[in-house]
């Protein structure tokens, strides 16, 4: 996956739990369990959000980073091991 697919994954993943919560979807009770779910989903979003603000500063810098992957991996058969970023995980 590249760092763009990771892009549009946590684009997509941040503006469904967005969605969710805007309708309503949260739990009705209010037991313990239920609401550290919820604040572990929001925890996920939060850091889903921060790693796209990172790509969104760098931008210029990530898109060099995947021209080099993909340049390096025909030649050397693994992606470039130098990277101005870090590599985004999902």
């Amino acid at each position: 996956m590249t760092d763009w697919d990771l892009i549009i994954e946590c684009m997509r993943n941040a503006m469904q739990v967005v969605e969710k919560t805007r309708n309503g979807d949260l739990p009705d009770s209010d037991s313990k369990k239920e609401l550290d779910h919820v604040r572990g989903q929001m925890q996920e979003v939060i850091e889903r959000l921060t790693k796209l603000q990172t790509v969104l500063e760098h931008q210029g810098d990530f898109a060099v980073d995947e021209l080099n992957d993909m340049l390096s991996k025909p030649f050397t058969g693994k992606q470039s091991e130098y990277r101005r970023t870090p590599r985004m995980e999902g």
